[in-house]
């Protein structure tokens, strides 16, 4: 059964609980992974479960693992009743989609490319509850290049909109005087939209700066001048805190947008002190084209 200190995490003592009384085997086989064999047969991975957890009462875990249970069960069964001919692209030029993701996520053969530093873009087969990364083995099978196909799932998202949009202060020193940050939620594939920010009301006369701490959110401020610099500090501040709490977690680096270009403005790192930031030298010489003084 494994260390036994694996069996004191509460969460895992859930899932077992949930999955004992659906008639699933349990296995433990890493202290975040979790091999479940019943009426359909998975691999559970608990670092976004968590991180999902902890935003719920410790009563409300069992109803958030079952409906786990409850979507790879569907997913199970239309696998079973109508599996999808991967090699068919008439079907699959409808599915394709497209995000962003950390650089050192995936296994290494799915279709991506960089868009900036730290961050690749994917391609993926949206399954309705889940995604099926586009591999490049399937991409041989299909009759459409690499470019085109990214073009057809940028298509694909940007058709499906559903983008939206709050804007919010924060009450911290560094932010007074600083435009509200925008707040963008929404789609499955939100993060794609970060390549489009010149399509919504968040950017300024020469560009934004935005993070992308998690899958789920963005948050982005409009350039139009210094400030730029303080805004900088605020948006890293949420990204190490969403980082490391949001499910889904990308990175905690804050980015530019310019002119439709997607840019690395500074890496950011927890520190003793709060936050480490580091801007960049391409960065710093884009801050000496702002100008003198703040707007």
């Amino acid at each position: 059964m494994g260390d036994r200190r694996m069996y004191e995490d509460r969460l895992v003592a859930v899932v077992e609980s949930v999955a004992r009384r659906r008639g699933y085997s349990f296995r433990l086989t890493a202290p975040d992974a979790v091999m479940l064999s019943g009426p359909t047969t998975f691999v559970m991975f608990l670092g976004n479960l968590r991180r999902r957890a902890a935003a719920l009462e410790v009563e409300e875990w069992p109803a958030l693992v079952d409906d786990v249970f409850d979507t790879r069960e569907v997913e199970g069964a239309v696998d079973r009743e109508s599996p999808l001919d991967y090699t068919d692209f008439r079907v699959m030029r409808n599915l394709v989609r497209t995000r962003l993701y950390s650089t050192g996520s995936g296994l290494g053969n799915e279709v991506r490319r960089i868009v900036a530093p730290g961050l690749i873009q994917r391609v993926v087969i949206d399954r309705i509850h889940t995604v099926t990364p586009v591999t490049y083995d399937m991409l041989a099978q299909w009759p459409i290049g690499e470019w085109d196909l990214f073009a057809l799932a940028d298509r694909n998202v940007y058709a499906d909109g559903g983008v939206e949009i709050q804007y919010a202060r924060f009450d911290v020193d560094v932010a007074d005087g600083l435009a509200p940050i925008a707040l963008l939620t929404g789609p499955e594939y939100l993060t794609a939209h970060a390549r489009w920010l010149g399509d919504y009301p968040v950017t300024g006369p020469h560009g934004a700066v935005f993070i992308l701490p998690a899958k789920e959110s963005m948050y982005v401020y409009p350039v139009t001048g210094l400030e730029v610099i303080r805004s900088v500090t605020v948006l890293a501040h949420l990204a190490v805190s969403h980082a490391a709490n949001d499910p889904w977690p990308i990175n905690s680096w804050v980015y530019l947008w310019h002119n439709g270009s997607l840019d690395l403005a500074a890496t950011v790192r927890p520190s003793d002190d709060g936050v480490e930031i580091r801007p960049t030298p391409r960065f710093g010489d884009y801050i000496n084209t702002l100008g003198d003084t703040e707007p």
